[in-house]
């Protein structure tokens, strides 16, 4: 029986809604994400023989010293008791092929029992209960793809799909190395097709690889060890497929999601797990519809019925223009900073008359991925609105093309 933790998408650096601790120097919210990663540490020497880290350890290519240092400190304590492979994600990759990684550094100077893929790997490992093989295909960019001769001139689609035969290829030829007598599992950055984002929408749209589940999921490998979507989730049952999510939110968009990591337990062809929280911080949106004639006390009266000690706060009004103008938004302002961990701010929906003019920013003069991002600014959506500009933006790229080709 072999245990696995099974942790990705670290993000190291994220500083949003945080401020300076004045003991520590470092930044609260780096010290959050420092947090959730320490409970993945302990959680991991106390109950796995292995641990796995499916891609973005960091939240930009190049972190800081201070950032280094504090996981540097972590992966040295985790290490010490049992092997750490560490796969590279989008975050981790350098715009360079001649630039190093930050990881790098573990392999020149030989960290023991630490495992680094910067490019498609097979480690055969050995752990207190026994050998395993752990597959890493790090994340493949498209600027691979669109440096070969053969690419140029292609079409959206296409490279798309020669890209998906890309993946394939080389994990057929990784798995083909595998020596069948020992259990194998596989950890891939990457989005795959079924997966669900944080919005509760599938990720069909945006500019990422779409890759089919087959190409990832083969009979050879115990567990597929998933990377890159942040919300917690089994996409398919054999062999058992799981994105563990990332161990800390990042923003509102994550407001809903548990964050933590899987705890796998490989026991002959049974394979189980169980998802373990980090505990992450709060983000809590407080909504409120106004129409009484004491707006200001109604609104400080159902802030204070509220817990919001160690949250990440913003208000969200709904009112008319008339009653908003006797709102006091200064004491609703010093009430909230009092209360809560961080406060982001105050955000004011007017009703309007449904019969009224359209936004007059959205006009015949812009083009349509400026007029739609206006538009989407003006209307409140619970969708990912960057993911649909950006596949917006894609359509009419395209459709130009097709236009001046004739």
């Amino acid at each position: 029986m072999i245990n696995i933790a099974h942790a990705a998408d670290i993000h190291i650096g994220i500083e949003n809604y945080g401020t300076i601790d004045k003991e520590t120097g470092m930044n609260t919210r780096l010290e959050d994400f420092l947090n959730a990663f320490d409970r993945f540490v302990d959680y991991s020497i106390e109950n796995c023989d292995i641990a796995i880290i499916s891609g973005d350890m960091y939240k930009s290519r190049e972190p800081n010293p201070t950032q280094q240092r504090e996981l540097a400190k972590r992966i040295k304590k985790l290490s010490l008791k049992i092997p750490v492979v560490i796969n590279n994600g989008n975050h981790d990759q350098p715009n360079s092929d001649s630039k190093a990684r930050a990881f790098d550094i573990y392999k020149i100077l030989e960290v023991n029992n630490v495992y680094v893929a910067n490019k498609p790997n097979i480690f055969l490992i050995n752990t207190k209960n026994g050998p395993i093989q752990i597959a890493c295909l790090p994340y493949f960019p498209k600027s691979f793809l669109l440096k070969l001769e053969d690419s140029k001139n292609l079409s959206i689609d296409e490279i798309n799909k020669k890209m998906v035969e890309k993946i394939d290829s080389i994990l057929s030829i990784l798995t083909s190395k595998l020596n069948p007598s020992i259990p194998s599992v596989l950890s891939v950055h990457l989005s795959v097709t079924g997966a669900v984002t944080s919005s509760e929408k599938s990720i069909m749209i945006g500019d990422d690889i779409i890759v089919p589940i087959s190409v990832i999921a083969r009979p050879q490998y115990k567990y597929i060890a998933l990377g890159h979507i942040h919300k917690y989730q089994v996409v398919w049952d054999m062999p058992l497929t799981v994105y563990s999510g990332s161990i800390e939110k990042i923003d509102f968009g994550e407001e809903k999601d548990e964050k933590g990591f899987c705890h796998v337990i490989i026991d002959g062809d049974n394979v189980t797990h169980k998802f373990i929280s980090t505990n992450s911080r709060p983000f809590k949106t407080i909504k409120i519809d106004v129409e009484s004639d004491t707006p200001t006390e109604d609104i400080l009266e159902r802030i204070k019925s509220l817990d919001l000690s160690d949250s990440i706060v913003r208000l969200n009004i709904k009112t008319t223009k008339e009653i908003d103008k006797h709102i006091r938004y200064r004491e609703i302002n010093k009430l909230l900073l009092q209360k809560c961990y961080h406060f982001v701010g105050i955000k004011r929906d007017f009703d309007i008359d449904k019969g009224s003019l359209r936004n007059p920013e959205v006009n015949e003069r812009l083009n349509p991925i400026d007029a739609l991002s206006k538009y989407f600014l003006s209307i409140d959506l619970d969708v990912d609105k960057d993911e649909l500009i950006k596949r917006a933006n894609i359509l009419y790229k395209e459709l130009r093309e097709e236009v001046n080709s004739k």
